[in-house]
């Protein structure tokens, strides 16, 4: 009878000492999982916060500059964060081909950072030939693309 309450001792000690380290473990995961999903939140929130709008009018000859070969767009911030415009705020793609940060200027035209309600002006120093064209926008995954006739 004595061991049968001794073996039933030590199953019962190894069962909580297995349990103790399970629970260990499950904590130091959950934690892990938990600060995972606060950065993510806080990605997700600037990425709802940030968009963006192509205002220009792409009938006019404002878009492209035969004289300079420039391509010129106008985008206003019409989401609910200040967008920076230096470094790699901005992407820019013309025809599909990306331009380099050095090959195009972005300028605040109503005030001096661009926050909701602003316009940007992107110049593009791209020459291009007759035809269909499209530039597309990128500010932290919100694209925007306009299309013109040159």
């Amino acid at each position: 009878m004595a061991s049968t309450s001794v073996s039933t001792l030590i199953i019962f000690i190894a069962a909580v000492s297995i349990a103790a380290g399970v629970s260990g473990a499950m904590i130091t995961t959950v934690g892990g999982i938990a600060d995972s999903l606060d950065e993510q939140g806080a990605d997700v929130a600037a990425d709802i916060d940030t968009e963006i709008e192509i205002i220009s009018d792409p009938g006019s000859d404002a878009v492209y500059d035969s004289a300079n070969g420039t391509v010129r767009v106008l985008v206003k911030n019409t989401g609910e964060r200040t967008i920076p415009t230096e470094d790699t705020g901005v992407e820019l793609l013309v025809d599909g081909r990306y331009v380099p940060r050095s090959d195009y200027t972005v300028t605040v035209l109503d005030g001096d950072r661009w926050r909701d309600g602003n316009v940007v002006r992107i110049t593009a120093d791209e020459s291009l030939a007759s035809g269909d064209h499209r530039v597309t926008v990128i500010v932290d995954g919100e694209r925007e693309t306009l299309r013109f006739r040159r």
